[in-house]
């Protein structure tokens, strides 16, 4: 049976895939039947942060592409506070922190330098805030705020609005991150309007160890039919302890698109875990 799980870990979609925010024991707490996966400590998803609690996502993110391999790689750091039960602030570095899709190297700490694909060290920051609207077996956050996709010439602004979707019965929990994009500086260069819909299956192997599909549709507004992509990414977590979480996942991040370079062409690894405060 799997046991009670922490609150603190089961934060908002974006560090739930990355930081394993799955079935946590606690063993000081008797092991319930029902608690499943990313249950809260009293049995209810939670998909905020306590108020005045901190957590820490911190992933290494690497290309895998033949012939140029950790080209970019990049380490990225999201922070995410409780500013009160119902509201969680983060900021956040990760492509995954704003989209919800995992496996995109090169987003800030951009560490491979220009001759690695890296156009700058810090090139994309996002400040975002998710807010509580339902908690149980079926949770929901409404979710939002601003980014910079690019500090330098062009420089590119854009707004996030969006929801998190939790559904967890025994074992098996699953989550989306559905998520309008609207650039708003720069939009004849790049900066256009994407709609983000990441879908993510989890399955509790284990209290501590737990399996993750994610899959889902990066759709842009402009040029969607050369555009568009499918990613894919399989990864593992493991609980280490209460505050701690490790994992690991291997993505393609264009398994089918309308770009010439589609399925294993491209490809990347992620490793990182996520600390609770």
């Amino acid at each position: 049976m799997l046991a009670k799980t922490s609150t603190i870990a089961c934060v908002v979609f974006g560090v739930l895939f990355a930081g394993g925010a799955y079935a946590q024991p606690d063993p000081d707490s008797e092991a319930k039947p029902e608690a499943g996966p990313a249950a809260g400590a009293d049995g209810a998803d939670q998909l905020t942060l306590p108020k005045g609690r901190l957590l820490l996502d911190a992933s290494l993110i690497a290309s895998l592409v033949s012939g140029a391999e950790f080209k970019p790689f990049s380490l990225s750091p999201d922070v995410w506070y409780g500013v009160t039960d119902d509201i969680t602030a983060g900021l956040v570095h990760s492509i995954a922190g704003v989209t919800g899709f995992i496996g995109f190297p090169g987003s800030s700490l951009c560490l491979s330098g220009s001759g690695g694909s890296c156009a700058d060290i810090y090139p994309d920051v996002g400040l975002l805030a998710r807010y509580k609207l339902k908690t149980g077996s079926l949770a929901l956050a409404a979710d939002g705020g601003l980014f910079i996709r690019h500090f330098g010439d062009p420089f590119q602004l854009a707004l996030k609005a969006g929801a998190d979707v939790r559904w967890h019965s025994g074992k098996i929990a699953v989550e989306s991150d559905p998520n309008l994009i609207f650039g708003f500086t720069n939009r004849d260069g790049g900066n256009g309007d994407f709609l983000d819909l990441p879908i993510t299956a989890f399955y509790a192997i284990t209290p501590a160890i737990a399996a993750a599909l994610q899959t889902g549709f990066i759709i842009p507004f402009q040029n969607t039919g050369d555009a568009y992509a499918i990613p894919l990414s399989i990864g593992a977590h493991y609980h280490v302890n209460e505050s701690l979480n490790v994992y690991l996942a291997f993505s393609l991040p264009a398994l089918i698109s309308g770009q010439a370079i589609k399925g294993f062409d491209l490809r990347s690894l992620t490793l990182g875990g996520t600390y609770a405060f």
